[in-house]
């Protein structure tokens, strides 16, 4: 019985640390940490979109790889559904011409 409770409590444990190596997206402005909570320092912020890939979970911070970097990016910024689109770019702006002061 003993045995049997701690291989399932091994089981959990890998399974919530363990290597996830899949790619993700963010899905608004979030920001790349050096450690796994808000206390840690920021390193950078990534935008909406960007996809980063995942490689360990540990509560709720995923450790992401962005911009050849390695950091932690809080899971509620993140999906393994690309829910964006390829061609996504921040709308231009420019300034409209003058219709001559009418």
């Amino acid at each position: 019985m003993f045995k049997k409770l701690l291989v399932t409590a091994a089981v959990i444990a890998a399974t919530t640390t363990a290597a996830m190596a899949a790619p993700a997206w963010t899905t608004g402005s979030v920001n790349f940490r050096d450690g796994p909570g808000t206390y840690y320092a920021k390193l950078g912020s990534i935008y909406a979109c960007t996809r980063v890939e995942t490689d360990t979970v540990e509560n709720g911070w995923y450790r992401v790889q962005w911009n050849g970097r390695w950091g932690w990016v809080s899971g509620r910024y993140l999906s393994w559904n690309n829910n964006c689109s390829n061609s996504y770019s921040p709308k231009p702006t420019y300034n409209a011409p003058s219709r001559g002061g009418y």
